[in-house]
């Protein structure tokens, strides 16, 4: 059994013991790591950093994702990076922009501040906390840059989320399979903590890269060429006042119950298919407060942005309820298992390619 499956099968017990009968967990050799109802894991150790030049280089650096099951076997993908010098294991989410690291996965601890301390809700019902340093990093041996990242103190559940996955005070994203996000995405307007990571490489590396998501082998490409990428449709992303690049405008349509536009985000980091984050709920689904699903099931479903489409057949959907002005599309890692994504920031584009125009996802 992997320690992986240790920690896994540990952790069942420990929450089964805490949230039933408040006992000490009687600890065995396997499970030592578990005392009353809290819960410390070893900081996860990273795969080698393995890189392919394609073409010498002149069709793009290629870096090999690692796929990791975390909670209730949920698979992320996982990308070793170093922090200060100190090699992590982090989970790629193209969903966030930034770093956010586990504070206690940290070599050091006086890193200059860079922004007062913020929070991150996450699609699992947890959310991270943390103010935000100059951290340096490096990515598959490029030049460690300074970045500012998240150095995260707090792991708990939202209070719309008692009994989430983070209710002994860790994810699988943070202290269980992995120290933390590594955020590649495009800009969210509510969230300006950390610089993105890729983005400020040295040479300009990863203002343009690709992430292939499908467990058969999934990587991430920085700098493809113009010959990788001929057949991508590209679409804009929207641009702010300020310049900021953010995710493009987009829509869904499920089935014959409701078409719903704004902006459309792709996140490895969330496990699910489909998640639609409206503020106003829909007439077939009923209402509810901020935070709460409305209502979860399998439809026909297509996405689209500008003149993109892709179509499911009998897709997962959920449908949140969101504060106002939050609205959006997430397009979650099981969604993305045929669609590459291609981040074009010189250009302000959004590059997508699907190896099949339909999915069928039921036999």
């Amino acid at each position: 059994m992997s320690l992986l499956s240790v920690y896994a099968a540990g952790r069942h017990l420990h929450h089964y013991f805490c949230r039933r009968t408040g006992a000490a967990l009687v600890a065995t050799a396997a499970l030592t790591a578990l005392s009353g109802c809290s819960t410390t894991f070893p900081t996860p150790t990273p795969p080698a950093p393995t890189v392919s030049l394609i073409n010498g280089g002149k069709d793009g650096v290629l870096i090999p994702l690692h796929v990791e099951r975390a909670d209730e076997d949920h698979a992320r993908l996982g990308l070793p990076v170093q922090l200060d010098g100190r090699p992590l294991y982090m989970a790629l989410d193209t969903g966030t922009q930034g770093v956010r690291v586990l504070k206690s996965a940290l070599p050091g601890s006086d890193y200059a501040s860079a922004a007062p301390a913020s929070t991150l809700s996450l699609a699992n019902g947890a959310q991270v906390s943390g103010a935000a340093v100059k951290l340096p990093t490096s990515v598959a041996g490029s030049k460690q840059v300074q970045v500012d990242a998240q150095a995260v103190d707090t792991v708990r559940c939202q209070a719309t989320s008692k009994r989430c996955v983070a209710i002994d005070g860790y994810t699988g994203e943070f202290g269980w399979a992995f120290s933390g996000l590594f955020g590649v995405g495009a800009a969210q307007p509510d969230d300006t903590c950390c610089t993105q990571p890729l983005r400020a490489l040295a040479g300009h590396i990863g203002e343009r890269y690709l992430v292939h998501s499908n467990f058969a082998k999934p990587y991430l490409m920085l700098s493809p060429s113009s010959t990788i990428t001929k057949d991508y449709t590209m679409v804009p992303m929207t641009v702010s006042n300020d310049g900021t690049v953010q995710w493009p405008r987009g829509c869904v349509n499920v089935g014959d119950k409701m078409m719903f536009c704004a902006p459309l985000v792709f996140a490895t980091a969330t496990t699910g298919m489909i998640r639609i984050e409206t503020d106003t709920a829909p007439n077939w689904t009923g209402d509810d407060s901020v935070g709460k699903v409305l209502i979860q099931g399998n439809y026909n479903a297509a996405i689209g942005s500008a003149n993109w489409v892709h179509r499911y057949d009998d897709a997962q959907v959920t449908i949140v309820k969101v504060k106002p002005g939050a609205n959006r599309i997430v397009i979650g890692l099981m969604g993305m298992q045929n669609i590459d994504v291609l981040f074009d920031f010189p250009r302000g584009q959004l590059g997508l390619s699907a190896s099949q125009a339909v999915e069928k996802l039921t036999p």
